[in-house]
């Protein structure tokens, strides 16, 4: 016989609680993924239409088709999971427990597989901003890259972990799941930090917060919105870790949540770059420009005007920055005269 949820300690609304965490999160992740299914969309049409090179855009759709297949296939695995769980085998409370003890081997490790290619391709692509907007200096790559490799590792630990579960008598007892979350959180808030500072130091910080489209740079150059479902979830997770009673079910949501964010902040990136919305890529290297005042012409510099045909004006510019004026007054000198001379005749 089968042990009873009372064996484990838990009550009817326990269990009813715990059975939440698979239904609800799926539905909130059936909702996000309908929004980046539209963003997908929108994207690929903005790449479909670029004057980009070939090459670059068929790159760059196949990373956001990869993305937004990846959390299909994983809005799928839930469904089948709710299925399964709540349908086929929902005719007790006590059918449903033991399904939910038992787990289903193959569904958690391709989800976990798909959920750290998509984290990956995510990190690449803000690495491949940080690239970008800092010109390719390796001395600030390095950090992001070192966390991007290290996450890497920590993927595969996490993915083997999750297979030791199953078949193995005595699985590890590091927590990977904990050591991937920090890794992760490492390097996407590394990147968005180094993105947003570039930003900044090249706009000016009051220059992108006056207007829409420098809050719009600022929220998706830098990915902003992955950094923080991540360091939610990190948090969410690590308080389920060290048993924060309360706090159980709530980590589903943000989990269900990062799905899509993972796949929506690169795409939004990519829809960006590729509709021209984006600063050119030698803008984000180019020196600024000195601000504007008295002496921004310098010594050498002379400005020079069409002359008419009685009179010319040349103005040069002095060490103080000040512009004189030469004018020819002797070429007015005859009509300044005569009306002089016309003058005296009306007073007469």
């Amino acid at each position: 016989m089968s042990p009873t949820f009372e064996d484990y300690g838990y009550t009817v609304a326990d269990v009813q609680s715990i059975m939440s965490t698979d239904l609800h999160p799926t539905i909130l992740l059936a909702f996000c993924q309908g929004i980046h299914t539209c963003i997908f969309f929108v994207a690929l049409h903005y790449i479909i239409e670029s004057t980009q090179p070939m090459r670059k855009r068929t790159t760059l759709a196949s990373i956001i088709t990869f993305l937004w297949f990846a959390n299909t296939a994983i809005l799928g695995l839930e469904w089948k999971g709710v299925n399964q769980l709540f349908i086929a085998h929902g005719t007790s409370l006590e059918t449903e427990f033991n399904l939910y003890l038992t787990g289903d081997m193959p569904k958690l490790i391709t989800t976990d597989v798909l959920r750290c290619l998509s984290v990956f391709v995510a990190d690449l692509i803000l690495f491949w901003r940080c690239w970008v907007l800092y010109g390719g200096n390796l001395k600030v790559l390095a950090i992001p890259g070192v966390c991007v490799i290290t996450e890497t590792i920590s993927a595969c630990m996490l993915i083997a972990s999750t297979v030791a579960t199953f078949t193995s008598t005595s699985p590890s007892q590091m927590n990977w799941i904990l050591v991937y979350y920090l890794m992760t959180v490492a390097t996407n808030s590394l990147c968005t930090v180094l993105i947003l500072f570039r930003i900044v130091r090249v706009s000016g910080l009051g220059a992108s917060l006056k207007t829409y489209r420098g809050i719009i740079e600022i929220l998706v150059e830098s990915a902003a919105m992955y950094a923080i479902i991540y360091i939610a979830l990190l948090i969410v997770y690590a308080y389920q870790f060290y048993g924060v009673a309360r706090v159980v079910t709530a980590y589903s949501y943000p989990m269900a949540i990062s799905y899509s964010i993972t796949g929506i902040a690169p795409t939004l990136i990519i829809a960006r770059v590729m509709a021209g919305q984006s600063r050119p890529n030698d803008s984000w290297t180019r020196p600024s420009l000195p601000h504007m005042g008295s002496n921004v012409l310098s010594s050498t510099e002379s400005l020079q005007f069409a002359s008419a045909p009685n009179h010319s004006i040349q103005t040069t510019s002095t060490n103080t920055g000040h512009v004189t004026a030469n004018i020819d007054l002797e070429a007015q000198a005859p009509e300044v005269a005569e009306e002089k001379h016309e003058q005296d005749g009306r007073s007469r």
